[in-house]
């Protein structure tokens, strides 16, 4: 009698095959990933930034639909490239990747290493790595706050996670040969199951093998762990829960060249001839950011460049409550500046900014750029 063989052993596929084949499943369809060109990855790369991808996306076509290649960016003028980066925040963007694409153009190519692509203006660690791997297919890692947080949670990464040690495991992780549809598929984890704040561990193609399944407390402190503890320091009063009316006030703190810019309050209006930050009051269908452009166009003649918001308090009155929300301003030209509706203005030095009389609803500011400057 002839014995039948024993069935060969089943291989268990690794976790980056289990992704992999999750990803060719269900992932994301996304213009960006349609292509190698080292140019249209780095344009949805910087546009990704602090954007939301369905945002992204409108805004990606447009701007290539003007600028298809690194050389006509190189050659973009400032209000055509403004024009078509208006409503995706963040302007200063828009200058630095036309900056690197003048610097492909000056060297005649693109450098195809993380550590080439750093060389080119504006771009950091994780840009220079995601051009490598996605244009040029480099077995390299890539780390966002998406991609930190799944592995943290996937394998019980210590907390803090410092930067230097995310990218030292990821680096571990890399598949030979396919680390641009891994990468994609690591992001698409992260972005729509393995959520920063509910995530859905029962879908999740790495259930049977995560370190904080099931564990509330882990998945809750994993949310963002490239973010630094930092101790919340409450500024002006606390917030109003019922009664007097709130208005909400935008105010700009515009700074160039390590000063800061400051107006002088005109006769005939409450605290007249008080120093304050530019700014007034955000209308009913206003954004802060378009209220906030507003203002500085109307006080000071100038354009906003970008606008980083810095922090929100409250000053309670007897028969209302102001709500500033103030934001970091950059402008176009800042030497444009004129007191358009104060008496005076001045660029002050952090030092000087720190002890200027300003009115007792406006301290918060002080109080926070002591701490900034450790003054």
């Amino acid at each position: 009698m002839t014995r039948l063989r024993d069935a060969p052993a089943r291989v268990k596929p690794t976790p980056q095959r289990v992704l992999l084949d999750w990803y060719a499943a269900i992932g994301r369809d996304l213009p960006w990933r349609k292509t190698r060109d080292p140019y249209r990855i780095l344009v949805s790369e910087v546009m990704l930034q602090q954007t939301q991808v369905d945002r992204v996306i409108p805004f990606y076509e447009r701007f290539l639909a003007t600028f298809p290649t690194t050389e006509a960016l190189a050659q973009a003028d400032d209000d055509t490239l403004h024009r078509l980066w208006k409503g995706l925040g963040y302007p200063s963007r828009a200058d630095r990747l036309r900056e690197a694409a003048r610097a492909v153009v000056a060297r005649g190519s693109w450098p195809d290493t993380p550590e080439g692509l750093r060389e080119l203006p504006g771009l950091g660690p994780y840009t220079s790595h995601s051009v490598a791997c996605f244009a040029f297919h480099r077995d390299v890692p890539v780390v966002d706050t998406n991609i930190a947080r799944v592995y943290a949670r996937r394998d019980g990464l210590p907390l803090p996670l410092k930067p230097a040690e995310a990218w030292a495991h990821a680096a571990t992780q890399v598949p030979p040969g396919e680390a641009a549809p891994y990468h994609n598929a690591l992001m698409d984890l992260g972005a729509t199951v393995c959520t920063a704040r509910t995530p859905r561990c029962t879908i999740c193609p790495w259930v049977g093998t995560c370190a904080s399944t099931g564990d509330a407390a882990r998945l809750a402190a994993t949310s963002n762990p490239l973010k630094p503890p930092s101790k919340v320091v409450a500024y002006g009063d606390p917030a109003p829960k019922r009664g007097p009316p709130r208005t909400h006030i935008v105010l700009g703190l515009i700074h160039h060249e390590g000063r800061y810019l400051v107006t002088r309050r005109p006769e005939g209006v409450h605290l007249a001839g008080a120093w304050e930050l530019p700014g007034g009051k955000r209308e009913a269908q206003e954004d802060d950011r378009v209220a906030l452009a507003r203002e500085l166009h109307e006080e000071l003649g100038v354009e906003v460049l970008a606008a980083r918001h810095l922090m929100t308090w409250h000053h309670a009155y007897p028969d209302k409550t102001l709500t500033f929300h103030l934001y970091r301003v950059r402008l176009f030209d800042p030497n444009a500046a004129r007191p358009l509706a104060a008496t005076d203005l001045r660029w002050l030095t952090p030092a000087e900014f720190v002890t200027l009389d300003f009115p007792a609803a406006n301290a918060p500011i002080q109080a926070r750029l002591r701490r900034y400057h450790r003054l």
